[in-house]
C-alpha cells in the first residue's frame, strides 16, 4: 500500500499534498519538502489510487519506540475514503511502534481523536489551539 516517496519528491502531488499538511501554507509546503529531500531522519510514504499520489504520511521513528507524524494528508477530493486511517494502520503494522504522536490543529486533533488518539490542548490557544495527540500501541 505504501510508496517510499524519496525518489518521488520532485512530483507536483507531493508538493500539493504537503502543503495541504501545512494549512495550506505554500512556504511550509516547499519547506517540508526541502526537509524530507535532505533528511534521512524523515521519511515521507505515499498511497496511490489507480496511478496517482492521493496521500502522504511523513514521519522520523524514535530509538525509544515513538514515532513522530509530521505531516499526514489526503486530497480533498478523496477526502472521507479511508485513506489518513489506511495510512495509519499500514504504519503501524509495518514499523511497530510502540506509539504514534503528531501535534496538530484543531481539525486535526478532530481526525485523530476519531481514530483513536488521546489528544490534549487546548481551542484557546493563540492561532485556534495546538494539540498533542497520542496514541499508545497495545503490545499484545
Amino acid at each position: 500500500m505504501f510508496k517510499n516517496m524519496k525518489n518521488d519528491l520532485d512530483q507536483a502531488e507531493v508538493l500539493e499534498l504537503l502543503t495541504y499538511a501545512v494549512l495550506d501554507r505554500p512556504e511550509q509546503g516547499e519547506k517540508a519538502l526541502r526537509f524530507y529531500q535532505t533528511s534521512d531522519e524523515w521519511k515521507l510514504f505515499g498511497v496511490e489510487d489507480e496511478g496517482l499520489i492521493v496521500g502522504v504520511i511523513g514521519f522520523e521513528e524514535r530509538e525509544d519506540g515513538t514515532i513522530v507524524l509530521h505531516h499526514l494528508a489526503v486530497l480533498p477530493e478523496n477526502r472521507h475514503r479511508g485513506y489518513g486511517r489506511g495510512m495509519l494502520l499500514t504504519l503501524i503494522k509495518e514499523r511497530s511502534p510502540k506509539r504514534l504522536t503528531v501535534e496538530t490543529d484543531a481539525e486535526g486533533a478532530d481526525f485523530f481523536r476519531n481514530v483513536g488518539f488521546a489528544v490534549y490542548g487546548s481551542e484557546d490557544l493563540p492561532g485556534g489551539g495546538q494539540f498533542h495527540c497520542v496514541y499508545e500501541i497495545d503490545e499484545e
